[in-house]
């Protein structure tokens, strides 16, 4: 900022005049290059606010989906350093009509590795986590966001300027410049406890938010105004002619936002029949509920994918998936599946809008169910449901948040 006594900038752009009055504090030779210019990403991600939508269908998300963002600076005091376990548990605790997303600061990416971070995260991202890269999408994971879990880092700030529920995972208050906006985050959001129900505290967040409106209100002293500011000063620096028209504020475009997943290859899931329909609830099966806080309900079976890394899931599995673009003879293939795992009690194969489902007991059925509804491979769990009793040839089944009508046809018909 100053070099031997002499301001070195010829603009020392700020976001709001309480930074302004700051630095006349510390550093009073530096105010006459000051310019209090407001702050260009807030403004740009206000703009984009109307393509909510398209930044919840780029994060996988259903319309009923509810979207978790977790973010974390970088650290020992950072979020994922006082707390790397808590992506897992939130995964683990969250049912499927919940969408989690990690962004973390380029300088956890970085200090680490990428592949270091992705090692770190290997169960979460098998248990259905978007991870943002660490270069374009984060504003647009913010905006599709309904609640964010967050620390002291400036896209918590964010999240809180844009208006959206926060709860402190992690906040060094000893770091955090007083009168700031991150200040002022730091003494309104709810901190997290996790002794508690993760599921629970952030059911409480989005039915009681808190009111941050003043992270907003110190965020910026010149809200939408900053793209004209900085293109005036830009223009006076440079010695030109600002243009006649109105600076641009362009809106952050959906395909900014691609978040490495993979897709789920084994879930907890429990069934309730409802006369003859059946309503599946279901939990990523990589990660497991901390046993003083398990909220899964008992009962519950697991099914997984028979490509899964996990050998011991496979093992332990009540039903196990195949593709169905895999088998050459689905029955040959089931049966030798229950053969080899004396633990299953159920073989699929699931392919688009069909589930091949063979029972130990050696009832056979075909599922069909409309495309891009539900997963087929969930015929299989809503089966279960009448293991003692013969299934309806037709009956509605609900996943998380979607819906269809399943048709069964028994093998012997």
């Amino acid at each position: 900022m100053t070099r031997h006594g002499s301001v070195v900038a010829s603009a020392l752009v700020l976001s709001h005049d309480e930074q302004y009055e700051r630095l006349a504090a510390t550093t009073p030779e530096a105010v006459s290059a000051a310019v209090v210019g407001g702050d260009p990403c807030l403004d740009r991600m206000r703009a984009s606010m109307g393509r909510r939508p398209r930044y919840r269908r780029a994060l996988g998300a259903d319309p009923g989906s509810r979207i978790v963002a977790v973010s974390s600076t970088w650290g020992d005091t950072s979020l994922f350093g006082r707390d790397p376990d808590l992506l897992a548990d939130l995964l683990a605790e969250l049912p499927d009509d919940h969408v989690v997303a990690a962004i973390f600061h380029p300088n956890t990416w970085y200090a680490h590795g990428p592949w270091q971070l992705r090692c770190w995260l290997g169960r979460c991202l098998r248990a259905g986590l978007r991870l943002v890269p660490p270069d374009a999408g984060w504003q647009q994971a913010l905006i599709a966001a309904d609640a964010v879990v967050g620390d002291h880092g400036a896209v918590t700030a964010y999240a809180a300027a844009l208006g959206k529920p926060v709860l402190l995972g992690a906040f060094p208050d000893a770091d955090v410049a007083a009168g700031s906006a991150v200040a002022a985050l730091g003494g309104i959001a709810p901190r997290l406890d996790r002794r508690r129900s993760l599921a629970a505290q952030l059911h409480e967040l989005t039915a009681t938010p808190p009111d941050l409106r003043e992270v907003g209100e110190l965020a910026s002293s010149v809200p939408g105004e900053s793209a004209g500011i900085l293109r005036r000063v830009c223009y006076e620096l440079m010695k030109l002619d600002e243009p006649g028209e109105p600076a641009l504020v362009a809106p952050y475009p959906e395909s900014g936002l691609v978040p490495e997943h993979e897709p789920v290859r084994a879930w907890w899931v429990t069934g309730e029949r409802t006369g003859s329909d059946v309503r599946l609830i279901r939990w990523p099966g990589d990660v497991q509920p901390d046993r003083g806080r398990d909220t899964v309900p008992p009962g519950r079976h697991l099914v997984v994918a028979v490509d899964h890394p996990r050998h011991d899931l496979r093992g332990a599995a009540s039903i196990l998936v195949h593709d169905l673009h895999d088998a050459d003879d689905p029955d040959q293939l089931l049966a030798e599946t229950l053969r080899a795992h004396p633990a299953c009690a159920i073989a699929a194969a699931a392919g688009p809008g069909e589930c091949r489902v063979l029972l130990r007991d050696g009832r056979r059925f075909t599922a069909s169910v409309p495309p891009d509804t539900v997963d087929p491979a969930m015929c299989a769990s809503a089966v279960r449901c009448w293991a003692d009793a013969a299934p309806p040839a037709e009956f509605g089944l609900a996943v998380g948040t979607r819906t269809a009508r399943v048709s069964l046809r028994s093998a012997d018909h």
